[in-house]
């Protein structure tokens, strides 16, 4: 399973706010597609405000008021989207001459398409790096869960259950 980090509130936004285009300089994502583990940033980002966001923002109760509801989470894994797809807003599949692909799309940008939030039950720490990384996380159900260094104790001669190589780690809640 890959792993991105992003800037709150954009990470808060992905997961809670409906944000269904992350934008980058380049295409990161390559032609990977499935799950995609959401990490928050200790760093903020500079520029946050947008029209979008603002919108998003009216409509969430608590948003303007202090603590906002991202300042708690940096350095963590908050939730789960699905990558379906990567596109420069230059391409077919951004949109029209009406509009993009998405409220939230940026001109000059690379769109990594995201659908089917999922918050963790409980924010898991992360160290943080640059790009679209593996991890030795996995989704299973509705569960997010962790491959760990095998305890043979629960082995047979036939073979391993499952759970000598993988534990859970956090539920996956729906947001949207």
């Amino acid at each position: 399973m890959r792993i991105l980090t992003v800037r709150q509130p954009w990470a808060w936004a992905i997961i809670h706010g409906g944000k269904n285009v992350e934008n980058r300089v380049r295409n990161i994502a390559g032609d990977y597609r499935g799950p995609v583990l959401i990490h928050v940033a200790k760093a903020y980002a500079v520029d946050w405000q947008s029209d979008t966001l603002a919108r998003l923002m009216n409509r969430h109760p608590g948003v303007h008021e202090d603590p906002q509801p991202w300042h708690a989470q940096a350095g963590e894994i908050i939730g789960v989207v699905d990558l379906v797809d990567a596109h420069h807003e230059t391409s077919d599949r951004c949109g029209d001459s009406v509009g993009f692909c998405s409220d939230w799309a940026e001109r000059g940008a690379h769109h990594l398409v995201l659908a089917n939030p999922r918050a963790l039950d409980q924010p898991i720490p992360y160290k943080g790096a640059l790009g679209l990384r593996k991890t030795e996380f996995f989704v299973s159900g509705d569960w997010l869960g962790e491959y760990v260094t095998p305890d043979h104790s629960s082995c047979t001669p036939y073979g391993c259950p499952p759970s000598c190589y993988s534990e859970p780690a956090a539920r996956l809640v729906a947001t949207s």
